[in-house]
């Protein structure tokens, strides 16, 4: 495993709890390998028109100790209901991009979607469209049904390059939340599908 980048993923998220950001993290574990995903979201002033949305994760594969790391932030304006431009900047595979596109977000005590169309800022661009939702309801007073759907789907051009999704449900408790999982992956034009099922722990702040 390289513990630089596990480091440098713990430390990040301790930078955002210390900053009073709402932060989320989460531990992933398929017979494969563990998924360590961290959220932030944190407004910028007080009236919630300036916000930054940062998600970062590593994967570490079990068997090689390979460990993949990406970082995705970008700063969004609510210009109107939510929608609004966003620029900001990824980290996918070692290559660092500049982007830029529009966002649309809306939440409520029981549901939060955000979704982001980007581009990235150099000849030849991919594009990536990527949706949050997540949908929680009481079933008593101290536990909580808790539900999670994230989506990505990246593409130029002339082809189709990767897509995933990751479904989440489980039970809340407080502010832990434990339950089962499915991560699913499709890449190329051909649309090879992967499925990876698990089991998630993840704690909110």
């Amino acid at each position: 495993m390289k513990l630089k980048q596990i480091g440098f993923f713990c430390l990040f998220f301790a930078f955002a709890k210390a900053n009073y950001a709402q932060t989320t993290l989460e531990a992933f574990t398929t017979a494969d390998n563990l998924t360590l995903e961290g959220w932030f979201f944190k407004p910028l002033n007080e009236d919630y028109k300036l916000t930054l949305f940062s998600l970062n994760e590593a994967i570490v594969e079990y068997n090689t100790e390979e460990t993949t790391f990406v970082s995705y932030n970008v700063i969004g304006h609510n210009v109107w209901k939510g929608f609004g431009p966003v620029v900001g900047a990824r980290i996918l595979e070692g290559r660092g991009s500049a982007l830029a596109g529009i966002q649309w977000a809306k939440a409520s005590e029981k549901f939060l979607i955000t979704t982001n169309f980007t581009t990235e800022v150099r000849d030849n661009p991919f594009y990536e469209l990527y949706i949050l939702a997540q949908y929680k309801f009481p079933i008593d007073e101290k536990i909580s049904f808790f539900s999670q759907l994230q989506n990505s789907t990246n593409f130029n051009n002339d082809r189709h390059d990767f897509s995933f999704q990751r479904l989440r449900v489980g039970i809340s408790w407080k502010k832990y939340q434990v339950g089962a999982g499915l991560n699913t992956f499709q890449f190329g034009d051909d649309w090879d599908f992967e499925i990876d099922p698990g089991i998630f722990v993840r704690v909110e702040f």
